[in-house]
């Protein structure tokens, strides 16, 4: 087995870092908010989406500066490598040390090739567990992994009833729930590619129809300005709860922000949080613009997701064709986003790496979310129920906890 290092191997270009924190916030999520803004109203929506923004960039960067923080205090050493696992010694002010087991996405089967792992490697990945766990022990990667787990089930949940709900509308002659059974096995086979690389394609491809669907959604929604007459709502308190849960699904990007920042080469890595911020403002306006457009297009009549405004006919059209795009790109998104989820399952629970366990639980996890599907099939409310648990969790309870115990130590 070949064992690579690189330390300065990450980005280096700007447009690429500003892309790679732009794709990761940009998803399924965006469909909704003109939906959100419908119930909240548009004075609303912007106070409530620019706030939501404001505190989970700090919550985010509260993060990177307590992995920081462990580095600067604490040395790495003795880094060994096993398989799926990379275990780190970090010694503590007192003396002791523990270890942290940072998981291998990249690890070859075919005992090729191994990246970032050596007992010399100087710029180790930490990942928010790893965080949890220098600052509340087990009990806090435990907690972060769950609620990881929950939030990434929950994200594939909502891609599954925006696929079939689509899918019964071009196709009225079957159900949801025949779509549902007829789309879960073609999934469960895409889970079984093990490997990250393998699916890069599909992350590709799918960012790509999601901006192209993106943008004709906007057209469509300028183009429908001047059909409906209606005085919007500025403020309504019996949406705030429903939009602030949205707005924290959408920007719910703490399970990934330390992997994004690592992605960068290490002579550049002290500009992250100018990139990120910088990032961020982009995407907020876009929200900001895609969500009120929708609503001020559409009026009373918005759909909880948007694209069922758009118009349809009987034959292909234009409106069509983007629907279909983003069921595809969901479609292929889902293997990517429950590949976490799997993955820490399978190192808490089949740490032997038998094949046929883990395929099993790989059968039962899009099982899981088949039925969660049917339990909650409205989109728009599975998307609040997300963001107002797991989500608000991850990106704003948890980084001010490991930021209070990291820095009290």
């Amino acid at each position: 087995m070949a064992v690579g290092v690189s330390s300065d191997s990450g980005a280096r270009s700007p447009l690429k870092i500003v892309a790679n924190i732009f794709i990761s916030f940009i998803g399924a999520g965006v469909l909704g908010l003109p939906y959100a803004f419908k119930e909240s109203g548009i004075l609303e929506g912007i106070t409530i989406l620019t706030t939501v923004a404001v505190i989970s960039v700090k919550a985010m960067i509260m993060i990177i500066d307590c992995k920081e923080e462990i580095l600067r205090h604490k040395s790495l050493c003795n880094i060994n490598v096993r398989p799926k696992v990379k275990v780190s010694e970090i010694c503590l002010p007192s003396g002791d040390r523990v270890e942290l087991k940072l998981p291998l996405l990249n690890y070859s089967d075919d005992n090729d090739e191994l990246e970032i792992t050596s007992k010399e490697s100087s710029d180790p990945l930490m990942t928010y567990g790893d965080v949890g766990y220098y600052a509340l022990g087990d009990r806090g990667r435990g907690l972060i992994d769950a609620v990881v787990l929950i939030s990434q089930i929950g994200f594939c949940c909502a891609y599954l009833i925006f696929i079939m709900e689509n899918l019964s509308q071009f196709f009225p002659s079957l159900s949801h729930y025949q779509w549902l059974l007829i789309i879960l096995p073609p999934l469960f086979f895409l889970t079984l590619l093990r490997h990250l690389s393998k699916l890069a394609v599909f992350s590709i491809f799918a960012q790509i129809t999601n901006l192209f669907a993106f943008s004709v959604v906007f057209w469509f929604d300028f183009e429908h300005f001047n059909a409906i007459k209606f005085h919007p709502k500025e403020f309504s308190l019996k949406g705030f709860p429903f939009f602030f849960a949205v707005s924290i699904y959408c920007y719910e990007g703490a399970g990934m922000i330390l992997s994004l920042e690592h992605s960068l080469a290490v002579a550049v890595r002290h500009k992250f949080n100018n990139y990120f911020v910088s990032t961020i403002i982009g995407v907020t306006l876009l929200y900001i613009c895609f969500g009120a457009s929708g609503y001020l297009s559409f009026g009373p009549e918005t759909s909880d997701i948007i694209t069922f405004n758009l118009p349809k006919s009987n034959g292909l059209n234009f409106a069509n064709m983007v629907t279909f795009c983003l069921c595809v790109s969901l479609f292929l998104t889902y293997p990517i986003m429950i590949f976490p989820a799997i993955q820490l399952l399978e190192a808490r629970y089949l740490p032997s790496n038998d094949v046929i366990k883990g395929n099993a639980l790989r059968f039962f996890i899009v099982s899981l979310t088949g039925m969660i599907v049917i339990a909650v099939p409205n989109f728009g409310n599975l998307m609040a129920l997300v963001g107002a648990t797991c989500c608000t969790l991850l990106a704003f309870i948890l980084p001010g906890i490991l930021h209070l115990y990291i820095f009290d130590k």
